[in-house]
């Protein structure tokens, strides 16, 4: 079962809202705000965020609804996309001349101008203009009218202050560049939740901040998902026998085991056999993940059939190395 806390989310909210100060706050409400169901988010979200960023035109189109400022994070140069953008009067991302000119097209046909903001590849490899793109960036959209350059951002790749550093002084060279070029001022963002955190250095005009809405982050935000399940059996295991799938865990001794009615089919990931869940107040290692039954070691705590197991959610932070508390909000349910 999936509980969402809209008085953490709020408060959650307020918190960035008052340290962010004089920047805005975009909230990160991508993917359907991270799987807690964007359009309930939004609906709570709209009177404290200054700015909405969403993954897809579809979802820009519910945020729509209660803002006016969304920028889609994901570009796209699909005319029928490009349109439905247009209409709804969002903010489209440029991250390349293919993008620049996919939407000066759709532009074009529909007679009307195109909010965008320009996104820079600043070390994270993946998308956006470099640096020695800018020049030809900046005559091109001199002959495209129709562009409205609202913005100019990037995304940190690290959490750290020598990594965001050396990213931050290329974006502003870049923003500078372009801004010059242009001749307007654009509203520029590079900081993530992390680096909102880190530092005010970063916040520059707005931060797009995602995971910390939702809780994580520091240790003043409440988780905002929780996410239980139910022990359907409970089983004594002698020493030397198996658990799971593959022998996935043998064990060393005699243990009580409970059978939790969950599995990778809901999200839990089956690399999730070093984490751990809540039974009854304590915390349980999981030794093993099928599809739709999870299996912890109870032998500390007293289980019967019935009893709830909290998944996700305060006190219960069940990534690892190999599973991030992202994957475990989008994707477990």
């Amino acid at each position: 079962m999936q509980i969402i806390d809209y008085d953490a989310l709020i408060k959650n909210a307020e918190y960035f809202k008052k340290i962010l100060g004089s920047s805005k706050l975009c909230a990160v409400i991508k993917n359907d705000a991270y799987g807690h169901g964007l359009d309930r988010i939004a609906r709570y979200l709209a009177p404290i965020a200054d700015f909405f960023a969403v993954g897809s035109v579809y979802e820009a189109e519910q945020a729509a609804r209660f803002k006016r400022d969304v920028l889609v994070l994901i570009p796209t140069a699909e005319e029928i996309e490009i349109v439905r953008a247009v209409e709804s009067d969002v903010v489209l991302t440029v991250d390349s001349f293919t993008t620049l000119f996919a939407v000066n097209t759709s532009a074009e046909k529909a007679g009307r101008r195109v909010r965008a903001h320009i996104k820079i590849d600043s070390g994270m490899s993946r998308l956006g203009f470099l640096q020695k793109d800018l020049p030809n960036l900046i005559n091109t959209l001199e002959k495209l009218p129709l562009i409205d350059a609202e913005g100019v951002y990037s995304h940190f790749w690290g959490a750290d202050e020598q990594s965001c550093d050396s990213q931050l002084e290329y974006y502003l060279k870049c923003a500078e560049t372009l801004e010059n070029g242009i001749n307007k001022r654009l509203i520029k963002h590079i900081a993530n939740t992390s680096a909102a955190l880190l530092s005010d250095k970063y916040r520059l005009d707005m931060a797009r901040v995602g995971l910390g809405l939702y809780g994580y982050g520091s240790d003043a935000l409440r988780p905002v998902k929780t996410v239980t399940a139910r022990v359907v059996a409970v089983k004594h295991v002698l020493r030397g026998e198996v658990v799971g799938y593959g022998g996935m865990f043998k064990c060393e001794k005699d243990v009580d085991i409970a059978v939790i009615n969950a599995g990778y089919a809901n999200g839990f990931a089956r690399t999730l056999t070093s984490a751990y869940v809540r039974v009854n107040g304590r915390f349980c290692p999981v030794v093993a993940v099928c599809m739709a039954m999870i299996m912890a070691d109870v032998s500390d705590v007293s289980v019967r059939v019935g009893d709830e197991v909290t998944l996700v959610g305060e006190g219960v932070n069940i990534s690892n190395e190999k599973v991030i508390i992202y994957e475990l909000l989008c994707n477990l349910h």
